[in-house]
């Protein structure tokens, strides 16, 4: 089930991708084309890690009691609570997938055009 679309979400996304793209103007006047590919890159990989962290807790690979102390939680709870869990790591999917999507776009132009001029 799909969390709902709400003028409010729109708004953001649209307001966040109008900040990325004046983000890629600046890289561009200052670096150039080259600029613009690494910002892309740049926005690829927190849009990757925060889907990978999945929103849990983070640390160190050294405790692993960290992270099943985690899945303990989430399997303890009852329905309500995990639906309300899934749905909140549903929408955090959905704004890493467009945080991807702008980032894959940029990086494909930025060193697309870099290579070409």
């Amino acid at each position: 089930m799909s969390p709902p679309r709400s003028r409010e979400r729109l708004v953001l996304i649209g307001l966040s991708a109008a900040a990325l793209l004046m983000l890629a103007l600046l890289a561009w006047r200052m670096i150039g084309w080259l600029g613009v590919g690494i910002l892309g890159l740049f926005v690829l990989f927190i849009a990757m890690r925060v889907e990978l962290e999945g929103d849990r807790p983070i640390g160190p690979q050294m405790t692993p009691g960290l992270y099943a102390e985690q899945y303990r939680s989430e399997m303890s709870a009852d329905g309500s609570a995990r639906t309300s869990r899934r749905a909140d790591r549903l929408s955090v999917a959905t704004a890493a997938r467009y945080g991807r999507l702008f980032g894959a776009a940029l990086a494909i132009a930025g060193f697309g055009l870099f290579l070409l001029s």
